[in-house]
């Protein structure tokens, strides 16, 4: 009992992140990924705000809570960070609406080698030698898991990779610049002012879209589609971050990392219920990553926690 109070958040959290891709996919049958993206920021933003007053109503005095808005960024560095956030989203409703949603839950996998790789690029702080090891599996593996044809073509799978990689760049150069830009403010607060400030960068793309003629809003299926974009959007970007914030107050970020490693086989399996049926290469492809990042994250894990090898003699 206490096992499932401790990690049933934890394990919640990962299926909600898992069920994004294949229901992104599954959306993006009747609605360009844009206008897709813009829908679920507005509905992120009506949710955060309605969670924000829940928060206030019951601890009216916590002043970091209350600054859940534009106000906790000037201009330059809201522009900064919605673009980023933005930037995220567009590119990853667009990567697992043309690709194939196993990839998208594999190559989500990856996103601690990304981080490392990006913040080397920014910082100029070298990664772990172990990740360089972990990318021998990961690369193979993430293609093996892609397959020769689906999406909306013969290329799409690879388009989808591309596209899910580089919404990974975005997200960690919007978390390096969180720390900088929002100090103080609580997760809460740094959450609900992204989306609203990504809500401008939404809504210049959309009109965009729409203006070239390739915006696209199938409405025959309304209820189906309603609750795939409530439950893509209410549960992971609203519920999944609380039960991540508190998954990490009561076991460390060392060991909820580990449970990432879960996205490809959970996102798998929701997919399989979609009715996309993996390969066996497939599998395997996703065994590979997991692999790797097991490898990566478990000696990372063993230095943040104190743990050193034994000194040599």
């Amino acid at each position: 009992m206490r096992a499932l109070v401790l990690y049933g958040p934890l394990i919640l959290t990962v299926v909600l992140w898992s069920f994004q891709m294949p229901a992104l996919h599954e959306l993006g049958a009747r609605w360009d990924p844009v206008t897709l993206g813009f829908g679920r920021n507005l509905l992120a933003a009506v949710a955060f705000g309605m969670l924000t007053a829940v928060v206030l109503s019951r601890r009216p005095q916590t002043s970091t809570v209350s600054q859940s808005s534009l106000a906790v960024l000037s201009v330059g560095n809201g522009l900064w960070i919605g673009g980023l956030f933005a930037g995220f989203g567009l590119l990853f409703a667009w990567g697992a609406v043309v690709g194939s949603p196993i990839v998208s839950a594999t190559v989500t996998a990856v996103m601690p080698i990304t981080a490392s790789l990006v913040t080397w690029a920014v910082t100029g702080r070298k990664p772990a030698r172990v990740l360089l090891i972990a990318l021998v599996f990961v690369v193979p593996g993430a293609f093996l898991a892609m397959p020769p044809s689906s999406g909306t073509g013969g290329d799409a799978p690879r388009l989808g990779l591309v596209l899910i990689f580089l919404a990974q760049v975005c997200w960690s150069l919007y978390s390096l610049a969180v720390p900088r830009c929002m100090a103080g403010a609580s997760a809460i607060a740094s959450t609900q002012a992204s989306i609203l400030w990504a809500l401008p960068y939404y809504a210049v793309a959309c009109a965009i879209c729409w203006g070239a003629g390739v915006g696209r809003a199938d409405l025959s299926a309304p209820g189906i589609d309603a609750t795939l974009a409530i439950s893509s959007t209410v549960g992971p970007l609203v519920l999944g971050v609380v039960l991540w914030n508190l998954s990490i107050s009561r076991l460390g970020l060392p060991i909820c990392a580990l449970f990432l490693n879960c996205v490809p086989v959970f996102g798998t399996l929701i997919a399989w219920a979609f009715g996309i049926v993996p390969t066996l290469l497939q599998a395997g492809g996703v065994a590979l990553v997991i692999l790797g990042m097991f490898i990566a994250q478990y000696r990372r894990r063993d230095v943040r926690l104190g743990r050193s090898p034994m000194p040599r003699t």
